[in-house]
């Protein structure tokens, strides 16, 4: 029996270092090879868990109209067929159970549907950032409106930043409650309209 129980563990590592690889794997194929777009975002410091390095992200404005035949349940997995507004700004056009043959989406997963609108969830949603550079207000109660980055191939996908008003939030300083509160009022489907020009941070 103990020695059973060590095998199970030696098991369990040997599926976490495994499962680790392939995920650096897929992030490092996503930064060389995935198409590169912008969402809104808001970000927020998790559990103390999570590595100090990287801050959640939460996608703004995540739903659209469901496409399947059968309404869908909460956790199903469903693909968010997304258009690149000229300024890299994805919109979602439609949230569907079959995988598209063309065109750019994202592999999700359903939380909520209501009057033929699916809200979902976009699993890669931590970004790493130097936290040492990163002003607090940003992630501790900001009301403004957040662009993030990311990269997208065959449904998946990974955030590489975020920005507020075009900047690297490692090199950004949050504007005035006043800025932030009439930032959060501009409508999300108006939010990319411009160039689209970030700055990213400098490195050091």
């Amino acid at each position: 029996m103990k020695y059973r129980k060590w095998i199970v563990f030696a098991l369990v590592a040997i599926g976490a270092i495994v499962s680790q690889f392939f995920v650096q794997q897929r992030y490092t194929s996503l930064l060389q090879v995935g198409s590169e777009y912008q969402w809104p975002v808001s970000i927020s410091r998790r559990a103390s868990w999570i590595p100090s390095d990287y801050l959640h992200v939460t996608f703004l404005g995540a739903q659209g109209p469901w496409m399947g035949e059968r309404a869908p349940v909460e956790q199903q997995e469903a693909y968010v067929v997304v258009v690149p507004k000229p300024s890299g700004l994805l919109t979602v056009k439609e949230v569907t159970p079959n995988r598209p043959d063309s065109g750019e989406y994202i592999l999700a997963r359903i939380t909520r549907y209501e009057n033929g609108i699916a809200e979902f969830q976009i699993p890669f949603d931590r970004v790493k950032v130097d936290l040492s550079k990163v002003n607090p207000q940003f992630y501790k109660g900001y009301k403004g409106t957040l662009l993030a980055t990311l990269k997208v191939k065959d449904g998946h996908g990974v955030v590489t930043g975020v920005y507020s008003k075009g900047v690297s939030i490692e090199i950004a300083k949050p504007g005035s409650i006043e800025e932030q509160e009439r930032d959060s009022r501009i409508p999300l489907e108006e939010l990319g309209n411009g160039d689209g020009k970030i700055t990213p941070p400098v490195e050091e």
